[in-house]
């Protein structure tokens, strides 16, 4: 799945749609990828593995999306669907805010002759984007007046901890399982039960383990209101 920047969204790239992410207010919209062509400017920032959802930190702060930018594949389950791990991810202001280095796969399309260079020492906690990530929210931050300084402050600190805490939750615990093709959250015998129900996987999911149910709600929403939503990037998890 390709990730372009343009000046009002972020646009996630797959087939013959794309997701639109309001860059203003953290709307999604699902669009045709030739509409592409009318994006300002759009650049490839490279590939990522699926969209986890979006989520707010405080109702004064911008939305953050949550996107996997790595997967280690664990095993295949009868009828050849892979299950697959969540070993890194990456997280985009969507605001005004540049992106930092999200060190994602180049696209072979866009970045032709191109060689990432490979990581000598690996990094388990990945210090080094999380430093990236909070110099950009502290370089963004807006304090137009003294009494607004300790305000700023505040959301700053608050918006850190919370996106180190996530950022650990994923590339510390090694829990978070997915498959694109095959339902982790239901036992075999209950999919067999529902083999004729005609509702969208999401909705036949079970919920104790569906936990990012709610910052894929938008998705769900336009998968309700057309139909059409492609759900083989937009993964329902089963946390070990």
């Amino acid at each position: 799945m390709e990730l372009f920047q343009a000046k009002d969204h972020y646009i996630l790239q797959q087939g013959e749609r794309a997701l639109w992410c309001s860059r203003r207010d953290g709307g999604l919209q699902l669009r045709p990828a030739t509409d592409l062509l009318l994006a300002w400017n759009p650049i490839c920032l490279g590939l990522v593995e699926g969209v986890i959802g979006k989520i707010q930190l405080h109702s004064d702060l911008p939305w953050w999306l949550i996107l996997i930018r790595q997967k280690a594949l664990v095993g295949k389950l009868p009828g050849d669907h892979e299950v697959c791990k969540v070993t890194k991810i990456a997280v985009l202001s969507l605001s005004e805010m540049e992106p930092q280095d999200l060190e994602l796969e180049l696209c072979k399309k866009h970045h032709f002759g191109i060689n990432k260079p490979e990581k000598i020492i690996p990094s388990p906690d990945d210090s080094k984007f999380l430093l990236k990530t909070f110099t950009h929210i502290k370089s963004n931050v807006s304090a137009p007046n003294k009494k607004k300084v300790k305000e700023s402050k505040e959301k700053e600190k608050l918006e850190r901890r919370l996106l180190e805490e996530l950022l650990k939750m994923f590339m510390d615990s090694e829990s978070f399982y997915y498959s694109l093709t095959y339902d982790l959250t239901n036992s075999v015998q209950r999919q067999s039960a529902g083999e004729r129900d005609p509702r969208p996987l999401w909705q036949k999911v079970d919920d104790r383990f569906f936990w990012n149910k709610y910052m894929i709600q938008d998705l769900t929403e336009i998968d309700t209101g057309c139909g059409l939503l492609d759900y083989s990037h937009y993964p329902r998890f089963c946390a070990d």
